[in-house]
């Protein structure tokens, strides 16, 4: 998946949350933007659910 978000015409940071209980599962990313929270920092409150959390950046073209 990182290898996608190096490869957009315009690189931006990139979230992808998936999310798993009992019953199903979901697959979410977002652009990450400043002020904005898709999920609770803290992984630890998802009592029923397990998260993971992986953020991606755009490698520095220097």
């Amino acid at each position: 998946m990182s290898r996608l978000v190096y490869e957009l015409d315009s690189p931006a940071a990139v979230r992808f949350i998936v999310g798993a209980n009992e019953t199903n599962a979901t697959f979410r990313f977002h652009r990450i933007r400043s002020g904005e929270c898709w999920n609770r920092p803290n992984l630890d409150e998802y009592r029923q659910d397990k998260m993971i959390v992986v953020d991606v950046e755009p490698l520095d073209a220097a």
